[in-house]
């Protein structure tokens, strides 16, 4: 009888630890809305001269340019370009950054974001 319920016992841990084990990325449900707001303010941010770390814990946001130090001075999304894979929202962006000398570029920046589990913008890297 001791055996047979410490083998019940044993099946339930084990079941209960394999519950995350079948996610997927199909389970991560996309908020389109969401996803552009958060991009708004994230790249807002950088242009009021805010850090990334700012953003925490609400939106973790990597882009390399802006933890270097380059200045976004505007930007513009392309909406109408956008596409989702239904997990992560695609966003063109045009972007003017102002570097370290002081010269002033623009450049089209694909941003990739996710809004399930939690808030998260990453530049596309091509």
């Amino acid at each position: 009888m001791f055996r047979a319920c410490s083998q019940l016992v044993c099946l339930g841990i084990l079941s209960l630890s394999l519950c995350g084990c079948g996610q997927t990325s199909r389970d991560l449900a996309l908020n389109p809305d969401l996803a552009r707001d958060s991009l708004k303010t994230a790249l807002q941010a950088w242009v009021d001269g805010k850090k990334p770390q700012d953003l925490q814990p609400g939106i973790t946001m990597g882009d390399s340019a802006w933890a270097s130090g380059v200045k976004l001075v505007s930007f513009e999304l392309l909406a109408a370009q956008e596409s989702s894979d239904g997990t992560n929202l695609y966003v063109p962006v045009l972007c003017e950054l102002k570097g370290p000398s002081g010269k002033v570029t623009k450049t089209e920046t694909t941003y990739i974001i996710g809004t399930s589990p939690v808030i998260t913008i990453f530049p596309q890297q091509i």
